[in-house]
């Protein structure tokens, strides 16, 4: 026995590469019943969409509200394949009912008009929109008989599965309006696991470090050391005394120099993490002041993190001519030595300049913190570079 419909959806109907999709209005209180968001989140690693920022929301709802804006860009809104059957959607063509299921067939295109009618639990997944909605839903709460029958434009697919929504959140995100970087690379990270094409693609264009990146942070955070906490995830928002230090794209998009290493290009994450892991344990032999409280630091933040994986390539260097392994922390700890040998001229909270070095050299606003930006980080790397030993200098022949 068929599901009883409620709802419908008219408006201009096409099967767009054998998709179908729709092009309509509804009104506000419609997709207020029945939207859901699949917001990321941190703990499960489900979902693909930023968490709602209250501030967007209510700038939104001011729009609608007090500047009486209208909504000519549609709200990218999915069926998913789950619920695409004739007990809980029905879609219905106007005409030329048999090029339509032609395009179905064959994965073609057909343009038309129809509708869609479904039942009054089905979910409208939005992918795009979500702030706009929110408006809409806070003037709802607040006056629903002013705003329940708004003109809401919709962009209607019908039967992507989870995964596929994903990547049209992804590529709508990153090519028109770019979404945040930390969630963009963990969905492409998440994408890539599960599509061959797309690690296949990522890896003729070069772009395939963003994966191979964050699956080394990954593993790198399951290891006891230095970075053990110290990632932010997306959606997460960084507490007082949670030992956060960095964004773990920011962390990632460090890791560049090392993973373009023709050692490394084919090298398994765990073991990449591995030898990261054990330099850093070297560094912090030889400098351990900023691990005891980091976020007092700038060691563990973008300008160390950018600069000491800058020369980390010269370091495994020495070390593999040396014949010593790569997980062994002590042998980077001899290569860094010097490192609390750099100093710089600082100012004081008084406004007197003095010489920093050591630790205090890396101190929060102290002379490490001076070198902002690509530029400035990459000389912090050629300072640290000139107290490390060249791999030239240990050739034998």
């Amino acid at each position: 026995m068929s599901v009883q419909r409620k709802i419908e959806i008219s408006g201009a109907l096409c099967v767009q590469r054998g998709t179908q999709m729709l092009q309509a209005f509804a009104d506000a209180a419609t997709v207020s019943e029945h939207q859901q968001i699949d917001i990321f989140s941190p703990d499960s690693r489900e979902g693909y969409q930023r968490a709602p920022v209250t501030t967007r929301v209510r700038k939104a709802a001011r729009y609608y509200d007090e500047k009486q804006g209208r909504m000519p860009n549609p709200l990218l809104i999915n069926v998913r394949k789950k619920d695409m059957d004739e007990q809980r959607v029905a879609i219905v063509v106007d005409a030329d009912h048999a090029g339509y299921e032609r395009a179905l067939r064959r994965g073609g295109n057909w343009i038309g008009t129809g509708r869609i009618a479904f039942a009054e639990d089905l979910e409208l997944w939005i992918y795009d929109g979500q702030h706009r909605a929110g408006g809409l839903n806070q003037l709802l709460d607040e006056q629903q008989d002013v705003y329940g029958d708004f003109p809401v434009p919709i962009s209607l697919t019908l039967g992507l599965d989870q995964g596929e929504e994903m990547r049209e959140f992804f590529e709508v995100n990153t090519n028109a309006a770019p979404v945040k970087t930390d969630l963009a690379w963990e969905l492409l990270t998440k994408m890539a696991e599960d599509d061959p094409e797309l690690r296949e693609m990522l890896a003729a264009e070069d772009r395939d470090w963003v994966t191979r990146a964050y699956a080394v942070v990954d593993e790198l955070e399951k290891l006891e050391g230095p970075w053990k906490g110290r990632f932010q995830e997306a959606n997460r928002r960084k507490t007082r005394g949670d030992g956060v230090t960095i964004p773990k794209p920011q962390f990632a998009r460090s890791l560049k120099p090392v993973l373009d290493m023709p050692l490394f290009k084919r090298a398994e994450a765990d073991k990449i993490a591995a030898v990261i892991n054990a330099y850093w344990t070297g560094i912090r032999q030889v400098m351990p002041e900023p691990f005891e409280e980091p976020t007092d630091f700038v060691l563990q933040k973008g300008s160390g993190a950018v600069a000491l994986h800058r020369v980390l390539p010269q370091v495994i260097e020495v070390v593999r001519s040396t014949g010593g392994g790569l997980g062994q922390p002590n042998l980077y700890a001899d290569v860094m030595i010097d490192l609390p040998t750099l100093e710089g001229e600082a100012v004081d909270n008084d406004g007197q300049r003095a010489i920093r070095s050591g630790a205090d050299f890396w101190r929060v606003s102290s002379v490490a913190s001076g070198f902002s930006g690509d530029a400035g980080r990459r000389r912090l790397s050629l300072l640290i570079q000139s107290r490390l030993s060249s791999p030239a200098e240990t050739i034998q022949l």
